[in-house]
């Protein structure tokens, strides 16, 4: 699917593409989302440019991610997608910057791209260009990245609650909170290589387009490098807390696990002696004299009580129990 977005009356309006024969005229971003190789040639036809295939934004290669060609700037960033459907991923998109346009190809639904159009409503001047297009694109993809941060960091404080709570109605699963953990570790490090891919292209960005990179766009997206240092720091943080829950959940378990084999250990221990003395008279050997006393039977019980109460009276004295 192609979407263009075309400046009319000082604003920024979104057109979708009905056909592939031409480009409308005052188009400044073409974002193709899940592109068929037919709109990908058609695309790069009317722009006279190579636009990457789906194979080639996976590569890993800075060289293959940053590049100038043409003389427009061709970036691919790793950008964490499916976070309201609670299967994060990581998505790669593409950015394609000239001085009179802006493409995007991307395969997933991002947010930022869903709430640009409001976003540009509001801020009609700030949107008539393709280089403050892309910094309003790259503020709306860390502003995301931020809300996520903040809610995993609330998330976290409750778990933390409810580990370290003495109350016994807040007792929770620790090992659900072990799941928990696991996930949120998992998403900090989507984020985090999310946050390492915007800070690269944020670079690239600034010193490739030196020449023709407007100074509002180029301020925009300082502001944007600042506020993705500083997310950085702040995620680094929330792992290490989140790294520290984990391991005090898991020696919580090993405790209650410990616990419940002490309760083993030492019942086994005070049942060894009537275990011994049951074991004694149930031999049933013809020369025992005991097998016939009257008082046999209750004698044998009481040595049974009478072990399991010393034993008992034992470990409490020593400070076992």
């Amino acid at each position: 699917m192609i979407n263009y977005y075309l400046i009319e009356d000082g604003r920024l309006r979104q057109q979708q593409a009905q056909d592939l024969v031409e480009i409308p005229p005052g188009v400044i971003w073409i974002d193709l989302l899940h592109p068929t190789r037919e709109e990908e040639r058609f695309v790069e036809q009317k722009l006279e440019m190579e636009i990457p295939t789906r194979e080639e934004m996976v590569e890993i290669e800075e060289s293959s991610r940053f590049y100038e060609s043409g003389g427009s700037l061709f970036m691919t960033a790793s950008l964490v997608s499916g976070i309201s459907q609670q299967s994060p991923s990581i998505a790669e998109v593409t950015f394609v910057l000239s001085k009179r346009w802006l493409v995007t190809v991307r395969y997933a639904e991002l947010s930022a791209f869903r709430t640009f159009t409001g976003k540009s409503v509001r801020q009609p001047e700030l949107h008539r260009s393709s280089d403050m297009i892309f910094a309003s694109l790259i503020e709306g993809v860390v502003d995301r990245i931020a809300d996520v941060l903040e809610m995993l960091q609330q998330q976290q404080n409750s778990l933390s609650t409810a580990i370290f709570s003495e109350k016994p109605e807040d007792k929770t699963d620790l090992q659900k909170v072990v799941k928990h953990l696991g996930r949120h570790n998992a998403l900090q490090a989507k984020l985090n290589e999310s946050l390492l891919s915007i800070s690269r292209q944020i670079s690239f960005v600034r010193q490739a387009g030196e020449g023709w990179l407007g100074e509002p766009a180029r301020g925009w997206l300082k502001t944007s490098e600042r506020d993705v240092r500083s997310l950085g720091e702040y995620q680094a943080k929330m792992s290490d807390e989140s790294s520290f829950l984990l391991e005090a959940t898991l020696g919580l378990i090993n405790i209650e696990q410990n616990s419940i084999i002490k309760v083993f250990s030492i019942a086994a221990v005070l049942f060894l002696p009537p275990t011994l003395v049951g074991t004694v008279y149930g031999m049933n050997f013809r020369h025992m004299p005991e097998l016939e006393w009257y008082y046999g039977y209750p004698l044998a019980l009481g040595l049974m009580v009478g072990s399991a109460a010393l034993s008992h009276a034992w470990f409490k004295f020593k400070g076992w129990l």
